[in-house]
């Protein structure tokens, strides 16, 4: 379990994120390496979720994303996208029991996907239970392309009342992260070095950080460490 102790850092140490997005990648790999079966990888990472996001909320972050299912996950085999449902359905209902602030999900499925009935219902349950407690924001990418959120936003704004085209286009109030601060922080972990279409349009002056753990092993040694790497960082904004 994820736990501050003597030898972290205080949170102003840390230069802590306002919004730091993770990439849960390597569940799969995980099970691999240790002769288990892929669902069991996505349990053990379901773990790693629910803890890391416990750590996120005793360091003051404003909001955590996690990035679990792709649109183009849908098509892995049927019976291993029945599995991961059923793994991010209870995943769902604990994180509604245990999130101290709104949990979201951020999807933009494409046509001919639809979430089957027990997932859309945990989606309806969490987001209605948690939807006016104050704490942290959870997002949970499930079925999420950042490339369709940035055109859905862009459609939405020009539909807007405040539509005017003498003035910059303002399509941030329409993503599905609307409300919330850009991402300051990503981790991505198991290695890879891209972001698979995660908040594209959200991570334009993130500190990207890749993690070489797959994300069953990710603690809170990784999360310091990516912490570490951001505080590190000389953010100018480009003055």
């Amino acid at each position: 379990m994820l736990t501050i102790t003597d030898t972290v850092p205080a949170p102003a140490a840390l230069a802590v994120p306002r919004h730091i997005g993770f990439i849960a990648d390597g569940n799969r790999r995980w099970a691999t390496s240790h002769g288990l079966p892929v669902e069991q990888g996505h349990r053990y990472g379901a773990a790693v979720v629910h803890q890391v996001l416990a750590q996120c909320r005793t360091l003051g972050v404003e909001a955590a994303s996690v990035f679990l299912m792709s649109d183009r996950n849908f098509h892995r085999p049927e019976h291993e996208v029945a599995e991961l449902v059923d793994v991010i359905t209870d995943m769902l209902d604990v994180e509604a029991a245990a999130s101290t602030g709104p949990v979201r999900v951020l999807a933009q499925l494409s046509a001919g996907h639809r979430f089957p009935g027990r997932l859309a219902d945990a989606i309806r349950r969490t987001e209605e239970v948690t939807a006016d407690r104050p704490g942290m924001t959870v997002c949970f990418g499930i079925g999420y392309d950042g490339r369709a959120d940035i055109r859905q936003a862009v459609a939405r704004a020009l539909r807007s009342p405040d539509y005017d085209e003498r003035a910059e286009l303002s399509v941030d109030r329409y993503l599905s992260t609307g409300g919330l601060p850009d991402l300051e922080l990503i981790v991505r972990s198991a290695g890879e070095r891209r972001l698979s279409g995660f908040l594209l349009y959200q991570a334009a002056d993130a500190t990207m950080h890749f993690d070489d753990r797959y994300w069953p092993d990710y603690d809170r040694q990784a999360l310091e460490e990516a912490l570490a790497a951001h505080a590190a960082q000389q953010r100018t904004f480009g003055r």
